[in-house]
């Protein structure tokens, strides 16, 4: 009895978890119900000339607008039957489609990197915290649709929805990020119809999509109803190759029609670029349902990313008395992409791939984005010399790749498949999950499907951060099958058989040197690199160097191209870029700004490594010769245009002045090329410091860069001669002693150094103080995200407070071997085993040579943030100008873009407001500051010769990082304070980037625990 009562109850648990299964959201099985088969992705027109000019056509019908809304907290509690014509939602509230009912006000905001939004029990999405979207809305059928095929496109929803259409069902479909379409001819009726859609956050497809990105919900792209012939175009795939010698073209095109149409006939044209046909063909429709085209053309105008010659090809179908039913056009471009010898070649060149990953991402609509908004972005990629872009983490709107292939950018297209999260799971993956091999298989597909037929894709994708296994196997061998024109790749996939390129992230240039040091037989091409969170982008230089040098490493994608941030307000009204728990009560991981990660903010203004990367990566470098002073080699990095395309000239400056400048004629290189210019060279005297600058500038305006945009640059140095400070009179000014003060005083100055703390305290110009702090040693930075990743706060926590324990060995006025007088002072510094000695030489004109040296002990302390001095000044001198790198942000390891010439900006402006306060305001190489009131009058400094420096309008300590504050401390909240925090460093430790998550700068950028040194001079700066 015991056991049957056991069996039973086992019985029932195991029938409810049965049932509990069968649902549709809870079922890796069941993908899709009722919709059609993907297919390329397209819009009939009512003519040829409608289909080419891209016409509103009166056989679509956009669903787009307001909706009545109702969100329930979970599955259960939705509303039953509100599809019917007989439920009244007048009361519901209304929300705009497209949109995230998040961004409308509706449920919260949710982010993660990793983790799932979810508690994770695959399939299963919880069952109380899952909220369901019920949208309904009104339409009419226009009357001349009478007899058509009436399509209805969902073109994204998320996460999973069910659609009825007059009461009646639908269907149901999964993946969030491609098209789902039903054929609803029957559901249809004269007069007012209803649509009703129900959208669930989670569901199993949330276990396939944990991309690191807002989780945001609704329906997310437009909803249109197409009306379609009985019997029409279903589907086509256009290959435009190159043949061997890649001057002629191939083109193939196979049409499939959903039904057969006999009587009828097809014709297919290919129009170039003026509109006349260079190949024209019909057939006749028949029984049949399959139509292949093929014709050779010779010298044909490839595609390829700088010069993306397109095509286009009309798809006209003709009913049996030769009028036109519909005509369909679609962009081409002649190009043959190939892994040939160990490389990714195309159209038989061996490409460098100056890419960025991209989110879709609004500020203010989230993943809800505008075709003007892409083509801003693809602005950007192309004025930032960006030359390629991974769809990351799955399929884009359709007119991204349309846009992509007028604009020319190669893609990576990626199917909508990352289940990261699962490493929190004992399973770690689904990719070996047999249950989930057709979830895997209906992502592939419809992305294929819908994108074949763009040229500017180049590779596919098969998800992202997912681990490895037979799914993934699956999808390959799908991809493989269906497409023989394009390399596929994974980086999961690492070096087995199921990848065709190399792609892995965040790998380092040491790992990238140990893949070179033999020839491999695929190429190297990092699908994610150079994490750009927050204050990071050092190293772009070297990485690039590397690639530059090696043949098989063919670049890779930055990460991210912009910040996932949301524009909003603090308390005071500023303007901030919200992150995480800013949006409300997100996930446990969710309060750090990894969504902040991007070469420029969510509106597109560039942060200062966006500067960085497009000067590493830009088309033409640019080197001296060898033995000769007045002579420079241009390289052409560019693949297929040559030098020709741009304007170039030259200027010399001296001490920050330009002196002289000229122009070269037409500089014709060809691609991968070099060429030596000269310049007549100006006369040059033995104290200042020269530098050459060359600039190569757009010759011609093309659709999204204008003529005359600076392409390229460089600056080289003409001698080798360190700036000069300004010369000393030779005088040691006066001073008096007492026992707290040492004190020197001249016309219109004193200084003063206190007795008991050893430090230079007083500053006063004509009877002012210019000082609110002592000139102090400074080892500390407020932290990066980079320094949060890698626990620099933590390592290196013994540097902040270090002065808290100095110790005055000894303070005195000696006179040096040329009879000067000098201040020397020394203190110990026990928290780190060291001695810091400081000499002072104070001149009767009120200038200071301020000599530090700090001696390390013999025990093991971490590395230094910063070597250098830190003083306060009155808020009043906030007017900046400086000789050395700018004019945005610099350090050791991100210089390479910011030129060393004069600069001027307020105090305030030096700061960059990341999403998250943290780092910043610092410029490196400075020969001279100077930080003056609005007369003019302040302080400078020289460097000796070299001095890094930071400046700051507020206390620095306002940007330390506490992950228990209570709130997000924000770039935009950064208010002035009375006070000027300035730094005079002799260098600070580099920002790195190679992840954000344990890697820290490159040693040759770091500050080791040594003995350190330098010099600089303060002075009064003056009118």
């Amino acid at each position: 009895m015991k056991y049957r009562i056991g069996w039973s109850i086992g019985m029932i648990c195991f029938l409810l978890s049965a049932a509990r299964a069968q649902q549709p959201w809870q079922n890796p099985a069941v993908q899709t119900e009722n919709t059609l088969a993907p297919h390329a992705s397209f819009i009939p027109a009512a003519s040829e000339a409608d289909a080419i000019s891209r016409k509103a056509s009166p056989n679509v019908l956009s669903l787009d607008g307001m909706w009545r809304f109702h969100l329930s907290p979970n599955p259960a509690q939705r509303p039953d039957n509100f599809f019917s014509d007989a439920f009244d939602v007048k009361n519901w509230k209304e929300i705009k489609v497209p949109a995230h009912w998040q961004t409308e006000g509706f449920d919260r905001f949710i982010f993660t990197d990793v983790e799932y939004p979810i508690p994770v029990n695959p399939p299963f999405p919880p069952e109380n915290d899952n909220p369901v979207g019920s949208y309904r809305r009104s339409f009419q059928v226009p009357d001349n649709w009478n007899g058509k095929r009436i399509v209805l496109r969902l073109g994204a929803v998320n996460s999973f929805f069910y659609c009825w259409i007059n009461g009646k069902y639908v269907g149901l479909s999964k993946d969030s990020k491609t098209a789902a379409e039903f054929d609803v001819t029957k559901f249809l009726r004269k007069g007012e119809n209803t649509i009703a859609v129900q959208v669930f956050r989670f569901s199993d497809a949330t276990y396939l999509e944990g991309q690191d990105m807002w989780k945001l919900s609704g329906i997310e792209r437009s909803v249109e109803l197409i009306a379609r012939p009985q019997a029409g175009v279903q589907d086509f795939f256009v290959k435009s190759l190159l043949d061997s010698t890649y001057q002629n073209g191939i083109f193939q095109l196979d049409v499939t029609m959903n039904a057969p149409a006999p009587g009828g006939r097809l014709e297919v044209k290919l129009l170039d670029a003026d509109g006349k046909p260079v190949f024209r063909q019909q057939q006749p429709l028949q029984q049949q349902t399959r139509y292949h085209f093929e014709t050779g053309l010779r010298h044909v105008k490839s595609w390829n990313a700088e010069h993306p010659h397109l095509y286009t090809l009309l798809i006209t179908q003709f009913d049996k008395n030769g009028r036109t039913v519909e005509s369909i056009a679609q962009k081409t471009g002649f190009r043959t992409v190939e892994i040939r010898g160990g490389l990714l070649l195309v159209n038989g060149v061996a490409v460098k791939i100056k890419g960025v990953n991209r989110h879709e991402h609004d500020m203010h609509t989230g993943k809800v984005i505008t075709v003007q908004s892409m083509v801003n972005d693809i602005r950007l990629m192309k004025q930032y010399n960006v030359n390629a872009v991974r769809s990351s983490h799955y399929p884009n709107s359709p007119d991204w790749y349309r846009l992509c292939d007028e604009y020319g950018l190669y893609v990576v297209d990626e199917a909508n498949i990352e289940c990261d999260g699962m490493y929190f799971h004992p399973s770690k993956t689904l990719s070996d999950k047999p249950e989930w091999k057709e979830a895997y298989l209906h992502r592939t597909r419809r992305m294929f499907e819908a994108n074949k037929n763009h040229a500017s894709i180049i590779t596919w994708s098969l998800g992202n951060e997912s681990g490895f296994g037979e799914n993934f196997i699956a999808t390959y061998q799908y991809l493989k099958s269906k497409d023989d024109t394009r390399p596929v790749q994974y980086e999961s996939a690492e070096r087995n058989a199921y990848t065709d390129i190399i792609c892995p992230m965040y790998k380092s240039t040491a790992t990238m040197l140990e893949y070179v040091r033999r020839w491999r037989d695929r190429p190297y091409i990092q699908c994610e690199y150079a994490h750009m969170m927050g204050n990071g982008g050092g190293n772009l230089q070297d990485y690039w160097d590397l690639i530059y040098k090696h043949a098989q490493l063919q670049g890779g994608f930055i990460w991210d191209f912009s910040d996932q941030t949301f524009k909003t307000k603090d308390k005071q009204g500023r303007d901030i870029w919200a992150y995480g728990r800013d949006m409300g009560n997100v996930g446990a991981t969710s309060d750090t700004s990894f969504c902040a990660d991007g070469l420029f903010a969510a509106d597109r203004t560039p942060h200062p490594q966006a500067f960085e990367f497009k000067k590493v990566i830009q088309p033409v470098t640019f080197a001296p010769v060898p033995m000769s002073a007045n002579s420079i080699q241009l390289t052409n990095r560019l693949d297929f245009t040559d030098l020709g395309a741009f304007d170039f000239s030259w200027s010399v400056s001296r001490n920050g002045e330009k002196i002289a400048e000229g122009k070269w004629g037409p500089v014709d290189v060809a691609p991968r090329s070099t060429k030596t210019l000269s310049f007549p060279l100006p006369p040059m005297d033995g104290t200042s410091e020269y530098f050459l600058t060359v600039e190569a500038r757009t010759r011609e305006a093309s659709p999204l860069v204008p003529a005359g945009h600076l392409a390229a640059w460089e600056q080289l140095p003409l001698a080798p001669k360190d700036f000069q400070a300004p010369k000393w009179n030779g005088r040691s000014a006066t001073y008096t002693e007492n026992e707290q003060t040492i004190r020197f005083s001249g016309k219109d100055f004193e200084i003063a150094f206190d007795k008991k703390s050893g430090w230079l305290n007083q500053y006063v110009l004509r009877g002012e103080e210019m000082l609110l702090s002592p000139l102090e040693p400074h080892f500390w930075r407020a932290a990066t995200d980079n320094d949060i990743g890698n626990s620099q706060q933590m390592r290196c926590a013994v540097w902040k407070d270090v002065l808290q324990s100095a110790q005055l060995t000894f303070i005195r006025v000696d006179k040096n071997a040329a009879g000067e007088t000098i201040v020397s002072a020394e203190h110990r510094l026990p928290a780190v085993d060291a001695v810091y000695q400081s000499q002072y030489r104070v001149m009767d004109d009120g200038a200071v040579q301020v000599n530090v040296e700090m001696k390390a002990g013999k025990s093991f302390q971490p590395e230094l943030p910063r070597f250098g001095m830190r003083v306060l000044l009155k808020g009043k001198f906030d007017n900046v100008s400086w000789f050395g790198r700018g004019p945005f942000d610099n350090y050791e390891d991100r210089k390479t873009a910011a030129a060393v010439g004069l600069y001027r900006m307020k105090a305030d402006s030096l700061f960059h407001p990341y999403a998250r306060a943290q780092e910043s305001g610092y410029r490196t190489d400075v020969r001279k500051i100077s930080l003056t009131d609005a007369q003019g009058h302040g302080l400078a400094a020289y460097g000796l010769p070299l001095i890094c420096t930071g400046v700051l309008h507020f206390d620095m300590n306002r940007l330390e990082f506490d992950r228990h504050a209570p709130e997000n401390v924000h770039g935009g909240s950064m208010t002035n304070d009375d006070m000027v925090w300035w730094n005079i460093d002799y260098k600070q430790s580099g920002v790195g980037g190679d992840n954000s998550w344990g890697a820290t700068p490159h040693a040759e950028y770091m500050l080791p625990y040594r003995d350190y040194q330098y010099s600089f001079i303060l002075r009064p700066a003056a009118p």
